[in-house]
């Protein structure tokens, strides 16, 4: 093949005069051709041919394909093919996860073979390697002698890191993206704590890999000590399983999880078997989530849940619950149109529920159906739904003779029709009105207190005035401030059925203007009603508020469906967000007597060196609804920075009413660039037949590369690795 060296030699002459040059050598030109593989480009300050080699020095670069290196000085040798670099050398591969520096290096003219001295090795500026010699084989494999491996900074005032590898020899496979140690110590702080004949671990670019995870330490007063080693299975692209025994002085548990992506969705199993010595037997849960994307727009999503015994769950730290609910949905949205289906299994946790579970529904199914529309000619738009529901007891017992519900079992189906338009008036006052009926049937089953077949149609209709006032203040708030007043009225005409979806009423912002509060069918309002308040909102940059003040009046109140046993029921809620990292929510329920029914605040403050947010609920008593006692309760969960590295946390959840602590914890954790070490202890203080309390301890440790991914925290000694 004719190389038209002559030429190229010219041009390689002609540049080196010219100073700075860019060519492509004429051996690497005829591989190119030959091999068809890619041609190599070098760039320098200077370039000296002399017929037989070339020497190039000068900020010189190399690039060969996606392959780049950098040097002070290459010499090419035309014979051999050889190139002879000068440092400092970097090497970066072709998606630059993989950089290698060196002192000195020979390598062949493809940059796929040769020798680096007194060479490092990085990998995605997490994990270094360095070592006497790198020898470059088949631009696949790296081998390294007498390595030193570690994520940590190197620091000029203190040289040994937090944490290192030392052994005899590494191979990195850049295709697997795997290092095989032979030979490893390990150490800590310069002390060899763990000596191994051969270890293989995943570079910090591969993301999942079988093998080893990092373990962790427990301790609880019910488990006893222990340590939980899970192993990760890679079973393709698209499957996994990980298994973590979890052994300690007083269990044997293997923990299982497992996850599948699928085109449509994805599916997550988790799961344990147990053989304890707090119950005889086997003991173990098993919990299924899965969603799916089916053809015509529906969604099918899966949430499947069991356990062997009431006490497991809490016992082990996985669900802390008092009802263990299992759905599988179905739904649709779309622009004009809304569908969803559920059928649900309830079962209760509580162990003072035990002895009557059978008179607790365990079956419960839900199907809802709404369309809107609009007429031609006609204003307003129109809605039609359909919907049914129903629940299950498994006891036979006529709940008109048991004590509690007995074995009551429902179903309905019903059907609604509705009309809402609004209308804007010149002056901005706004008009809204809405009417319409629901037709629902019932069918009850043992409960001889009720027809086994009832009828029921409820017709509403509501008028609201409101005038929304907008303005931009001085400081360039964007506010919003709305009076309104609104009359409603529904009515239930036929027989009576069981209040069993209705009994808990929600009263906030979102539903002050909603003629319902109801949560279900089987209470839908009775009479007339009246609401009078107003809204106000402001949005800047660096504030945002609002606050909503509202009356509801329930002219002809009936029992429960009054929101505090009385006819009228005010409401104030408000907000706040700063943009210095403070949000702050609050609403309150009160009678005409000032006598609050139920109160909500809820806040968070972050900040660069602390955290803190919290919950606090009072809610008083309803027997009605099974509320016998207030309920006062305050949520905190806060962590403050102790130093660049240290962090502590603490929560709490603490009844006021009782001063009582149902749980708290506490937490420690160091984390640079290469270890992350947390402490934690938490206690459950719940003290039932079933559950006793519990004090548990936890440790766990990171490497850096090895388990946390694009570790962002700041660098032990302030600079970035290079």
């Amino acid at each position: 093949m004719k190389m038209r060296f002559s030429l190229r030699a010219a041009c390689l002459s002609l540049a080196g005069i010219m100073g700075t040059v860019a060519l492509t050598t004429p051996m690497l030109v005829t591989q190119a051709v030959a091999q068809d593989t890619p041609a190599a480009t070098l760039l320098a300050d200077q370039v000296r041919f002399d017929g037989t080699s070339l020497t190039a020095q000068g900020n010189v670069e190399v690039f060969y394909g996606d392959i780049r290196l950098s040097s002070g000085k290459i010499e090419y040798d035309r014979a051999s093919g050889a190139l002879n670099i000068t440092g400092p050398i970097r090497l970066t591969d072709p998606e630059g996860d993989i950089v290698v520096y060196a002192d000195a290096a020979m390598l062949d003219a493809d940059l796929r073979n040769g020798i680096l001295t007194s060479a490092r090795l990085v990998i995605d500026q997490q994990l270094q390697m360095a070592s006497t010699q790198i020898r470059r084989v088949d631009g696949r494999y790296t081998q390294l002698s007498k390595t030193v491996t570690s994520a940590c900074q190197v620091c000029e005032s203190n040289p040994v890191p937090l944490w290192e590898i030392r052994a005899r020899e590494v191979i990195h496979d850049s295709e697997t993206r795997q290092l095989y140690f032979t030979g490893p110590q390990f150490r800590i702080a310069g002390v060899p704590v763990l000596y191994l004949p051969h270890l293989r671990l995943p570079d910090p670019t591969l993301d999942r890999a079988t093998g080893f995870l990092i373990p962790s330490l427990h301790n609880s007063t019910t488990l006893g000590w222990g340590i939980k080693v899970p192993y990760f299975i890679k079973m393709g692209d698209h499957r996994d399983l990980t298994v973590a025994p979890f052994l300690t002085t007083e269990t044997r548990t293997i923990d299982l999880q497992y996850r599948q992506a699928f085109v449509s969705g994805d599916l997550s199993v988790n799961a344990a078997l147990t053989s304890d010595d707090v119950k005889d037997g086997m003991r173990g849960y098993i919990f299924v989530d899965g969603e799916w994307e089916l053809a015509g727009g529906y969604s099918l999503g899966i949430d499947l849940r069991a356990t062997s015994d009431i006490a497991y769950l809490v016992d082990y730290g996985i669900y802390s619950g008092d009802r263990l609910q299992s759905d599988v949905t179905l739904s649709r949205y779309g622009s004009d149109t809304a569908f969803d289906a559920s059928l649900i299994t309830s079962r209760t946790l509580r162990a003072s529920e035990q002895a009557i579970r059978d008179t607790i529904p365990f079956l419960l199914g839900e199907v809802n159906f709404e369309h809107n529309t609009e007429y031609a000619g006609v204003p307003g738009t129109f809605t039609y739904g359909l919907s049914a529901s129903g629940f299950m007891r498994k006891s036979d017992a006529d709940s008109a003779f048991s004590l509690g519900a007995g074995g009551l079992d429902v179903l309905r189906v019903g059907g609604s029709a509705d009309w809402a338009h609004s209308h804007i008036f010149g002056s901005g006052l706004r008009f809204d009105m809405d009417a319409g009926a629901a037709l629902d049937l019932y069918a009850i089953r043992q409960n001889s207190n009720y027809d086994s077949t009832v009828a029921r149609l409820t017709p509403h209709t509501t008028a609201r005035l409101s005038y929304p006032l907008v303005r931009t203040s001085a400081g360039g708030a964007h506010q919003v401030l709305e009076p309104f007043a609104q009359i409603g009225w529904a009515q239930t005409y036929g027989g009576d059925v069981p209040n069993s979806d209705s009994t808990l009423i929600e009263f906030d912002e979102g539903n002050l203007l909603a003629l319902s509060r109801f949560p279900g069918f089987d209470r839908a309002g009775s009479g007339a009603s009246s609401a009078l308040g107003l809204r106000f909102s402001s949005e800047s940059d660096r504030l945002t508020y609002g606050l909503t003040f509202g009356r509801v009046d329930e002219i002809n109140p009936t029992g429960t469906t009054s929101l505090s046993g009385t006819g009228a029921n005010w409401l104030v809620g408000g907000y706040v967000n700063l943009s210095n990292g403070l949000d702050l929510t609050t609403r309150g329920i009160f009678d005409d007597d000032l006598k609050i029914s139920a109160w909500e605040t809820r806040f968070d403050l972050l900040r660069d060196s602390y955290a803190v947010s919290g919950i606090h609920s009072y809610i008083v008593a309803d027997a009605s609804v099974g509320r016998e006692a207030d309920i006062n309760e305050l949520q905190l969960d806060g962590s403050v920075k102790l130093s660049p590295y240290w962090t502590a946390g603490a929560d709490i959840r603490h009844d006021l009413s009782d001063n009582l602590s149902t749980e708290a914890g506490l937490s420690l954790s160091f984390e640079n660039e290469c270890t992350k070490v947390k402490f934690g202890a938490a206690r459950r203080y719940t003290d039932t037949t079933a559950v006793d309390p519990d004090t548990t301890y936890s440790l766990t440790v990171g490497f850096g590369a090895f388990g946390s991914k694009n570790n962002t925290s700041k660098r032990s000694c302030g600079v970035q690795m290079p």
